[in-house]
C-alpha cells in the first residue's frame, strides 16, 4: 500500500513527488472527510497552466482513500461522478505542502505558500466563494462513455453538468417551457437561474456564457463559450463538438451556420453552482 502526492507546479521538469506515512494518510482522510459543502466545479488546475496548478494524490490498495484525488483551489476533486468537495480556505493544500519534507527546496515551498495566500490567480477568495475559470473544451469528458454521451443533452453541455437526465430548460426550476419560442425556453431558462446578459465582451468573474438558438416551434439548442474564446455544443445525444453545421470553429454563435436553427434567441450568464437542472 502506498499514496504519493504531486505538486503540479513545473513545465520543462518533472513535478516534485513524495510519499505520505501511514499517520498523514490517516490525517488526509480525516481532512478530506472534514470538508463537507459540495460542488459540481472541477478545480481549474486541470486545464493547465504556468506555475501553482495544485496536487494530485494516488492511492494505491489504500482503503482509506479514493485511487486518485485531485486538489486545487479548495476543491477536492475524486476523479468520479460524483460531486467534489469545496473548502472556503486553502488550509488542506497548505498541510499537504507541509508534508513535502525535503523533496522541495524552500524557494519553491516560499512560491506556493504565497499562491496559497491569496497571491496567485488560481485561488482566490471572494468572501467564502470562488471565482472559478471558465470550462475549457473537453470533449472526451462527454464523449468517452456511452452513458454520458446519450443521457446528457446540449443543456447539460451549456451548464457544464452531467445529470443523466436529458435536461429540460425549467424543469430544475419548476416548471419545464410549454413552447419552442425564444421568450418561452429562455424565461424556463431563466427559472433554472440562468441570467439573461448582453452581447458577451470579456469573461466574467464567475462561471461562463452561453446562447440559446431555436429551431421555430420545432426544438431548442445551446451553445457555450469555453476557456480558448470559441463556442462549443453538444447536439442532443450526439458527441460534444467545437464546428458548426458547416464544419467550421464558431467564433459567434450569432453568425455560424445553425442548419434549421434560425431563431437567435440571446445569451445567459451561467454559474454552475448555482442553477438548478434536471
Amino acid at each position: 500500500m502506498s499514496v504519493t502526492v504531486t505538486l503540479h507546479i513545473f513545465s520543462g521538469r518533472p513535478n516534485p513527488t513524495w510519499e505520505l506515512s501511514d499517520s498523514q494518510i490517516q490525517e488526509l482522510a480525516d481532512r478530506i472527510a472534514g470538508i463537507h459543502k459540495q460542488t459540481l466545479l472541477k478545480p481549474p488546475g486541470i486545464v493547465g497552466d504556468l506555475g501553482y496548478r495544485g496536487f494530485s494524490v494516488k492511492s494505491v490498495r489504500e482503503k482509506l482513500l479514493d485511487p486518485y484525488v485531485y486538489l486545487h483551489a479548495g476543491i477536492v476533486d475524486t476523479d468520479r461522478f460524483a460531486a467534489n468537495r469545496i473548502a472556503d480556505n486553502a488550509d488542506l493544500e497548505s498541510w499537504l505542502l507541509a508534508t513535502a519534507g525535503n523533496a522541495m527546496d524552500q524557494s519553491l515551498v516560499k512560491y506556493v505558500e504565497g499562491e496559497l495566500a491569496g497571491g496567485g490567480k488560481g485561488y482566490v477568495s471572494t468572501g467564502g466563494s470562488m471565482i472559478i475559470a471558465v470550462p475549457p473544451y473537453d470533449p472526451g469528458k462527454w464523449n468517452n462513455d456511452v452513458n454520458i454521451r446519450t443521457l446528457n443533452n446540449c443543456y447539460n453541455y451549456a451548464n457544464d453538468k452531467i445529470t443523466n437526465t436529458f435536461a429540460q430548460p425549467g424543469r430544475g426550476g419548476g416548471k419545464v417551457f410549454s413552447a419552442y419560442e425564444c421568450g418561452n425556453v429562455g424565461a424556463a431558462a431563466q427559472r433554472d437561474e440562468q441570467a439573461p446578459v448582453g452581447r458577451p465582451s470579456s469573461t466574467p468573474a464567475q462561471g461562463h456564457y452561453i446562447a440559446l438558438v431555436v429551431w421555430p416551434a420545432t426544438d431548442f439548442h445551446w451553445y457555450r463559450l469555453d476557456n480558448n474564446a470559441k463556442w462549443s455544443h453538444k447536439p442532443g445525444q450526439y458527441p460534444a463538438k467545437n464546428t458548426d453545421y458547416g464544419g467550421n470553429l464558431i467564433s459567434d454563435p450569432e453568425t455560424c451556420n445553425r442548419g434549421p436553427y434560425t431563431a437567435f434567441c440571446g445569451y445567459y450568464h451561467c454559474i454552475p453552482s448555482n442553477t438548478r437542472i434536471s
